[in-house]
């Protein structure tokens, strides 16, 4: 049975035997997340976001499965696979302006030392959610968006 959080902006959920396998990985990539071993999250996350038919960008779950995947990197400390997997999740369907990836993206870039990029999608991450965003981050990244750096 598809679910709408696989379905993409033009109607029809994904087919029920990719869904199923789609679900299957992202659990198991989720528990691995949440077990704190975000290494043994990222496999299962590939081969979800492979299963995903063409135009893969335009399915919802190309904007969580990716998302996730970030996170499974950032986690890692290896920024610049966070910061990709990140982009990709924008360009997915509810991916641009979300204030999280926006978050991400920032704290990836911030991290690489690209300070343009961080501190310009920090600042649109705080202008959507305020300081709230940050309440459970690292200070140094909301210091940086009110340095002059």
């Amino acid at each position: 049975m598809a679910s709408n959080d696989l379905e993409d902006d033009s109607g029809p959920g994904l087919p029920d035997d990719i869904y199923e396998q789609v679900t299957a990985l992202a659990e198991k990539a989720n528990e691995a997340l949440e077990s704190d071993r975000p290494s043994a999250a990222i496999e299962p996350l590939q081969r979800a976001l492979d299963l995903l038919p063409a135009p893969q960008h335009e399915w919802e779950a190309w904007t969580w499965l990716n998302g996730s995947l970030g996170e499974a990197y950032f986690n890692l400390s290896d920024f610049k696979m966070a910061r990709i997997s990140f982009l990709d999740a924008m360009s997915g369907p509810g991916g641009e302006g979300n204030p999280y990836l926006l978050l991400r993206v920032g704290q990836s870039a911030f991290e690489l030392g690209e300070t343009a990029q961080a501190k310009q999608m920090l600042a649109q991450a705080h202008m959507q959610e305020g300081d709230e965003l940050f309440s459970d981050e690292d200070p140094k990244y909301l210091a940086f968006l009110r340095s002059d750096r």
